[in-house]
């Protein structure tokens, strides 16, 4: 298959329900120390979190839901050909909002084809101590070959193994090109694939702490990560991961 409209970059979004806005925008805010831009958007229903070096990756959105969710945005710089292209590898188009392509993996999960214009942006870790770097797609069993399969060709990076069998990494040879993507296999049999946000963290238990002061929950302690739940309902986790190279600790 060609590589036109391979991605050059993702985006993660939080997708947040509309009456819980303010309070996921404060969270996340203060949980990762990162600026607010302004809000943008027919109804201000946009903002992206600035890192403090390097270029942007992570957004939020406002929606009229009850449920927060997650989708990915994939930069190419040939629109058409990445949207012919994923849906060649399996992908159902869901909706269009602004001219941008709304989709749907095989298993379900949404992401976006956004237009990626200028230079190469570039990933750049500066901060020691935690950074919200990674997005771990949560695939059912039943629909684990072929969402693997999917989001390796789709984005063009490798599936490579890790310790522990119900993960996959889609490994980036570019150091500097941007979100980490993990795969994982679910116990549950069927099911939507969905998805959360991982944040590396050097101190997972005084990480935990931190979080919790700032009103999130702990779901569960497990040997390499955390799972926590945000005020406004968003699962996700601190890992056990170098926040300056975003390799295991």
């Amino acid at each position: 298959m060609s590589t036109a409209g391979v991605p050059a970059w993702f985006h993660l979004f939080l997708d947040v329900p509309r009456p819980r806005w303010e309070e996921a925008v404060g969270f996340w805010s203060a949980a990762t120390g990162w600026a607010l831009s302004p809000p943008r958007g027919e109804d201000g229903q946009f903002l992206t979190l600035v890192p403090q070096t390097g270029d942007s990756w992570l957004k939020m959105q406002a929606f009229d839901d009850s449920e927060p969710r997650i989708h990915v945005d994939l930069d190419a710089t040939d629109r058409e050909a990445a949207v012919e292209r994923s849906t060649a590898l399996g992908a159902h188009p869901a909706w269009t909002y602004d001219g941008v392509p709304v989709m749907r993996s095989p298993g379900g999960l949404l992401f976006c084809h956004t237009l990626g214009e200028g230079a190469a942006p570039r990933f750049a870790r500066s901060e020691p101590e935690r950074v919200l770097d990674q997005l771990c797609i949560d695939i059912p069993r039943s629909r684990w070959d072929e969402e693997v399969a999917f989001w390796a060709a789709v984005t063009g990076r490798t599936p490579e193994p890790t310790k522990t069998p119900e993960f996959v990494r889609l490994a980036d040879p570019d150091p500097h090109g941007g979100l980490r993507i993990l795969l994982q296999r679910l116990e549950d049999e069927d099911g939507e694939v969905k998805a959360h946000p991982d944040v590396a963290v050097a101190h997972r238990a005084a990480e935990t702490c931190r979080h919790e002061a700032l009103g999130a929950e702990t779901v569960g302690v497990f040997e390499w990560w955390t799972v926590m739940r945000a005020p406004y309902g968003q699962v996700y986790c601190l890992t056990d991961r170098d926040p300056l190279t975003g390799r295991p600790a």
